[in-house]
């Protein structure tokens, strides 16, 4: 599997999220994961504020390998985050009962109201 940074004019971003019935017009970071010459996955974030970003999707193509497609994905965000020298990175989900805020706990992310989650980078000086 092979991650791809792009941003959200690539075509294959574009069709892969309205494959999800999403459409994203806004400036964002985008990584796809190719898997055999085939999109499986897709994650991007936007600048939030000064201090943090927001990923904004993660769409999966696979059930198999979700959690593992997904962690994939989310690190490799959160590495292209901190070299922007954001301070956090936030998420938002429709409910709690999201299948994705597992995954996201397990990443450390922690709700900070109702239906979002935000984690602090731990930077060292």
């Amino acid at each position: 599997m092979e991650i791809i940074v792009t941003d959200e004019r690539d075509e294959r971003f574009i069709d892969f999220c309205s494959s999800f019935g999403c459409f994203i017009d806004e400036p964002q970071v985008v990584l796809l994961l190719e898997s055999f010459g085939k999109i499986v996955g897709c994650s991007s974030f936007k600048v939030y504020d000064a201090d943090s970003c927001e990923i904004m999707t993660l769409f999966l193509n696979s059930y198999d390998d979700r959690e593992k497609i997904a962690y994939k994905l989310i690190r490799q965000l959160e590495k292209i985050a901190m070299d922007y020298e954001f301070k956090k990175v936030r998420v938002t989900f429709d409910s709690r009962e999201d299948i994705l805020v597992e995954i996201f706990e397990k990443l450390d992310y922690r709700f900070i109201d109702d239906v979002c989650m935000e984690k602090e980078f731990k930077i060292f000086v």
